[in-house]
């Protein structure tokens, strides 16, 4: 390993230990409101101030100080979730590309996936005995109400325990699908005649995926090493122009065009 690759891998170490430093700073000299403490009579004043308006002392030079940290606080935040985010992008890129016999095996095998399991799994046993019982003996629109319900309760659960990180894209995929047509399928009556005229309005209207993450990069091409044209924040509707492999190529709202990896938005 030369030695630019060497401190490519130190970076994060590096920049973890320069965020408690500046951290700490932070917590010693700086209070509510953007204000520190005078150096000599730790009245609180402004980190824009030159002099302490209570013992009329210079401190151009501590505020200057308070600024500066600050700012490289700031600095070292971002490029830390930086980081962050490109290792995720990684992980999710690495994952699609495993077979999906090798990743439920790695799932299986993770310590707290067992763990959410034996809360999750009672639970998804019995919202399926709810639908059957609903099925066999309820109406059709409450069979259909509850098949909803219990969509929006297993959502609720996956986000709960993070259990959206072991749900490939391809695996959700054919969950939805297969969900769909059990409940199609299972309700006589004829679905077209139930919303008539919904999936003409759907087809015509350009499909649009919400960003999950506080912060998302939008790259020039479907890559990883591809440069960052942009980014967007959580709850962000993206316009999806084309889907390559795990990636889409949206538009932003701003007209913005570049490609963003599936697992990221839904």
């Amino acid at each position: 390993m030369d030695a630019s690759m060497r401190q490519e891998s130190q970076r994060p170490d590096l920049l973890g230990t320069e965020a408690r430093r500046l951290m700490d700073f932070k917590s010693q000299h700086v209070k509510n409101n953007n204000q520190t403490p005078c150096p000599q009579c730790a009245t609180l004043v402004s980190i824009q101030a030159n002099k302490c308006p209570q013992c009329t002392s210079d401190i151009a030079d501590h505020t200057q100080l308070v600024r500066e940290e600050l700012q490289r606080l700031t600095e070292v935040t971002e490029e830390l979730y930086e980081l962050h985010q490109k290792e995720m992008e990684l992980l999710h890129q690495e994952a699609g590309q495993k077979p999906l016999w090798q990743r439920l095996k790695e799932h299986f095998s993770e310590p707290r996936f067992l763990q959410d399991m034996k809360i999750v799994l009672p639970f998804m046993i019995g919202l399926f005995a709810v639908v059957i019982f609903l099925k066999e003996n309820a109406s059709d629109l409450v069979f259909l109400l509850g098949s909803v319900i219990g969509a929006f309760v297993v959502y609720f659960l996956f986000n709960k325990w993070d259990l959206r990180k072991y749900v490939t894209l391809d695996l959700y995929r054919a969950v939805l699908l297969l969900g769909v047509i059990i409940v199609l399928s299972s309700t006589p009556f004829d679905s077209t005649t139930f919303w008539p005229e919904t999936s003409v309005l759907n087809a015509s209207k350009a499909r649009r995926v919400a960003v999950q993450g506080s912060t998302v990069n939008i790259r020039q091409a479907p890559t990883t090493k591809s440069n960052v044209v942009t980014r967007a924040h959580k709850g962000d509707k993206l316009k999806v122009l084309e889907e390559r492999d795990s990636w889409y190529q949206v538009e932003t709202e701003s007209g913005s065009t570049g490609w963003v990896y599936a697992n990221l938005v839904k």
